[in-house]
């Protein structure tokens, strides 16, 4: 099975007392200490703005040349992955795997400026004030200066115009609008560059990367990429772009082109998403007593915006059936479908997949079970390890008026007759849109 894919979110969209804040926050300090007591510490943030900054010499970043997102792709992640570190260390395994890096939607037609995630002076950790380490973090490498205007130690910035801000918008649409990755590329890496000048201080020099907002700002970039990547796919990405090895990072593979599908390491963009976790009804029903009638797999998915390209209902995780079923997704519907509801637009139907079952087990007991064949990660997939789906649902959520959606799965089977719900088992349900 891949990576459980979670969204990355808005930073915006995080109100200031939201637990990821607060962990954003507090792992962000911990990488910090980190470098306090070894500045050479991988784990450090020192170390991870290091990366991007040069370490004193020539860095490893790229900027004016066609590996400019592919690379900073990784980079990102990494980082992330570091926070996530520090995360299960603060707050467990489970918040760390819910936890992804936020980006800062810049280009925004309605944005006001820096997030106030990064502008506030101080934050509550149990009870108390704490300086926010959002708001500044200290450049500690040595030579050459930090700063090399005001050989300033600690990132401070200077914020142009909103009128300026905002004029960066029509440079990010036109690039998104270009089918060919170089002229994309280049196209994109203009308005990344006036957003840094924009913030002025430390992110207006190569020593960006050790001002805090640095990250959610290349997780915007990035989400372009991912963007584009959607509408146009890699075809006309250069072979020597997906070749290069990006350095100086320790995944099982540092080819670019490792890191193209993001589902596959673990995220995605999206402005609505709701997660589900398995399910065992059996679980819930008393000794003896008769099974109810089959219902619908209902999820409240919340509110999405009023206006997108796409729409895309994810099932990530699905483990394989016995039996062939199709599923039929309603969205707001009026009462909750059944297998008789008719699959109309009136009666809130938007999409169905079929999902091929793949019969009895034919060998002895443990034959099928996927999980077991991946103890030993040296084996090939299982023939029946669980799979991640996507079933289009663009139009019909484009038909609602009311934009709070509450999503309704009918599971029938090849008879039309309805059957449990919790037949499915899956590791995510999510609604991706953009």
């Amino acid at each position: 099975m891949g990576a459980t894919v979670v969204s990355r979110e808005n930073i915006e969209h995080w109100q200031p007392d939201s637990p990821k804040l607060y962990l954003f926050r507090r792992a962000l300090e911990e990488m910090q200490k980190i470098s306090d007591v070894s500045i050479g510490d991988e784990r450090g943030y020192q170390w991870a703005a290091g990366v991007h900054g040069g370490f004193g010499g020539q860095p490893y970043c790229h900027h004016g040349d066609l590996h400019f997102v592919t690379w900073h792709r990784p980079y990102v992640l990494d980082f992330e992955l570091k926070l996530r570190d520090r995360i299960r260390a603060i707050a467990g395994q489970k918040a760390a795997d819910e936890w992804r890096l936020p980006y800062w939607d810049w280009a925004d037609p309605n944005t006001k400026g820096l997030p106030t995630a990064f502008t506030d002076a101080t934050y509550v950790d149990e009870g108390k004030n704490k300086p926010n380490p959002l708001l500044k973090q200290p450049y500690q490498l040595g030579f050459p200066p930090g700063d090399p205007v005001t050989n300033q130690t600690v990132t401070y910035r200077k914020p142009g115009s909103l009128a300026t801000l905002k004029g960066l918008r029509t440079q990010v649409q036109r690039a998104l609008e270009e089918p060919d990755f170089t002229t994309f590329s280049r196209a994109i890496e203009r308005p990344h560059n006036g957003l840094h000048v924009w913030v002025n201080g430390f992110m207006a020099t190569f020593r960006s990367s050790f001002d805090p907002i640095f990250w959610v700002h290349h997780c915007t970039i990035d989400r372009f990429f991912w963007l584009w990547r959607e509408k146009f796919g890699d075809a006309t990405v250069p072979a020597f772009v997906r070749a290069y090895e990006c350095q100086p990072f320790r995944f099982k593979s540092i080819r670019a082109e490792s890191f193209f599908d993001t589902r596959a390491l673990g995220y995605a963009y999206a402005e609505a998403r709701t997660s589900v976790p398995r399910v065992d009804a059996q679980a819930f029903a008393a000794p003896g007593a008769k099974p109810s009638a089959p219902t619908a797999l209902s999820v409240d998915i919340g509110s999405i915006p009023q206006h997108f390209n796409r729409a895309r209902v994810h099932l990530d995780g699905l483990e394989h059936t016995e039996n062939t079923y199709e599923l039929r997704f309603f969205a707001n519907p009026k009462v909750t479908p059944t297998a008789s509801t008719k699959t109309t637009e009136k009666d809130g139907f938007v999409g169905s997949y079929h999902i091929l079952g793949h019969g009895a087990c034919p060998g002895a007991p443990g034959h099928c079970d996927a999980k077991a064949a991946r103890i030993n990660g040296l084996r090939e997939e299982h023939h029946l390890a669980p799979y991640n789906l996507m079933i289009d649902v663009t139009d019909g959520l484009k038909r609602l008026s009311k934009k709070r959606i509450t999503m309704a799965i009918v599971v029938v089977d090849l008879k039309g007759k309805q059957v449990p719900s919790d037949i499915l088992k899956f590791d995510d349900l999510a609604l991706t849109v953009h």
